[in-house]
């Protein structure tokens, strides 16, 4: 904390101020404290104060300030203004808060992020990184192959605004209404496109919507799989309801009952299966028994109120092998109107279905602890909540920090520091039940999302084991290590309805812990 004069000299500051820079309070009372600013960050600093002195108004900076030891760290500066008994302006009077794990956070994710796009460099499917107005931050060669365009004629462009057939023009509104990208854009989606020779091409996309540290959407990685060839196929099946044997996707076709009267090449290769052996069979033989009775009631609702059904599914092979593929199932009917036969294709998407869970792996997991990351995090906390309001039941959460980590770092170096948080991880994820969530949100810093409880004890009761676990000695590098966690704790509704403010509260009750002592837990809402 701070006080401030009219001139922009400090009066005051507070104990703490003085615990981190190690210096004297002479040095920092005037403007001595300013000494210490970043070199680079100086400018910035020095013109916000300037601008809050000249209009009496308060103000908000970030900027990197020296420790005692030497490192700099990122701050938050927030000073208000304040009036003398005769109602004039008097300075401004303000607190700081270290965020330089924050400042971590949003690089390891950038880290993460970036490791996704080097692995859609290398893959067969079309890959690309939009940013929320839809412009191609990134793409591969098989996407300018598909689009028959440079990387520089893709550089920056909207993809869909230029490429999108018109009869799916629609799909603009749906994906960037106002020009900004859905906050519902939606997982999986398939568009006809138009690539620069003319040529009409369609395309299955899976999509990821990337977030930035705080939350926010940032844009979105597509991957998709040219799936022209089975469109073409699967239309002229609607129309003709004959099979071709030269596309390289499995076809079958059965009669009204289910029998199957016909299949490809391709359906043999895949399943194993040959035609002969196929002949009479209900495709029911190819299940493989991963999917419950509620998935294949809406799958048939869908064909008898639509004529069509499409999707991922896990089949099994002759040889009892399980795979995912792409099923496309469409119902024939005669003049009248009655259903003389079902037609399917599909193909083995076992690439893909891998692909999508590395995605999924380094969009929302944590790459050294294996943990839930802030993003993920986010959204199973927003889950809680709705589960929260309806079972009327409470959520807590628990913001750990471990005490002295920076000494381990030190002494013993980094790999022992990552090889202290992994092993942190799995104590602590082995002291909760496996509804609760453990996340790593940067540095020695973790979070313990506790749902579905009646009583505010129930929390005090999982930081006691967390802390009893944790206070145990770890054998690292033949020494002997010690890193108890300060808790601190916060509880919906109780403390507050909004997320992010709940996790700001458990930070700030971890932070009176670090003050009292260490190796404890407090509550957010508990007496000082």
């Amino acid at each position: 904390m701070w006080v401030s004069d009219a001139d922009g000299g400090f009066e005051f500051v507070s104990p703490s101020w003085l615990v981190f820079t190690g210096r004297a309070l002479a040095d920092e009372l005037g403007r001595g404290w300013r000494m210490l600013i970043h070199p680079d960050d100086v400018q910035a600093v020095e013109e916000g104060l300037d601008h809050a002195l000249k209009e009496h108004s308060g103000f908000r900076l970030k900027y990197r300030y020296l420790r005692e030891d030497g490192v700099y760290c990122w701050f938050v500066n927030e000073g208000m203004a304040r009036q003398d008994a005769d109602g004039n302006f008097a300075g401004h009077v303000g607190s700081c808060f270290d965020v330089t794990v924050y400042q971590q956070g949003e690089a390891e994710l950038q880290i993460s992020q970036q490791r996704m796009t080097d692995l859609l460099w290398h893959i067969r499917l079309s890959a690309v990184v939009l940013d929320t107005e839809g412009r191609v931050v990134f793409c591969n060669d098989s996407l300018r192959r598909l689009l028959k365009s440079s990387a520089a004629e893709l550089s920056d462009c909207r993809l869909f605004e230029r490429h999108l057939a018109p009869g799916e023009r629609h799909l603009l509104d749906e994906f960037y209404p106002g020009g900004t990208q859905a906050s519902d854009f939606p997982a999986r989606f398939e568009a006809e496109l138009v690539n620069t020779s003319g040529e009409s091409r369609w395309v299955s996309w899976y999509a990821i919507v990337l977030r930035e540290f705080s939350g926010q959407v940032s844009g979105a990685i597509l991957v998709g799989d040219d799936i022209s060839e089975r469109h073409r196929v699967e239309t002229e099946l609607a129309l003709t309801a004959r099979v071709f044997e030269t596309t390289g996707e499995a076809i079958v076709i059965t009669d009204a009952s289910g029998a199957i009267i016909s299949v490809n090449h391709a359906f043999s290769l895949l399943t194993g299966y040959s035609r002969q052996e196929a002949l009479g069979q209900n495709p029911r033989i190819l299940k493989s028994g991963r999917h419950d009775k509620a998935f294949y009631d809406a799958m048939w609702r869908s064909i008898y109120e639509t004529d069509h059904w499409h999707g991922d599914i896990w089949d099994r092979r002759k040889d009892g092998s399980l795979y995912p593929k792409f099923l496309s199932v469409s119902a024939i009917r005669d003049a009248q109107g009655a259903i003389t036969n079902y037609s399917g294709i599909f193909y083995d998407i076992t690439e893909r279905k891998a692909i999508e869970e590395r995605l999924e792996r380094l969009a929302h997991y944590d790459t050294l602890t294996g943990l839930p990351n802030r993003p993920l995090l986010h959204d199973r906390l927003d889950q809680a909540i709705v589960r929260a309001v309806r079972d009327d039941t409470r959520v807590a959460l628990l913001y750990l920090d471990l005490d002295h980590f920076k000494e381990v770092n030190d002494t013993l170096g980094h790999h022992a520091g990552d090889e202290l948080l992994k092993l942190v991880a799995q104590r602590v994820k082995d002291s909760v039940r496996a509804v609760d969530t453990v996340a790593r949100f940067g540095g020695d810093e973790f979070v313990v999302l506790v749902p579905d409880i009646k009583e505010i004890d129930s929390a005090a009761l999982v930081a006691k084991k967390i802390i009893d676990a944790l206070t145990q000695p770890y054998r690292i590098e033949d020494q002997d290590v010690t890193a108890s966690p300060s808790i601190g704790i916060s509880i919906y509704p109780d403390d507050h309805h909004n997320p992010e403010t709940l996790l700001k509260h458990a930070d700030r009750a971890m932070y009176h812990v670090k003050h009292q002592g260490r190796g404890s837990y407090r509550f957010f809402n508990e007496p000082c």
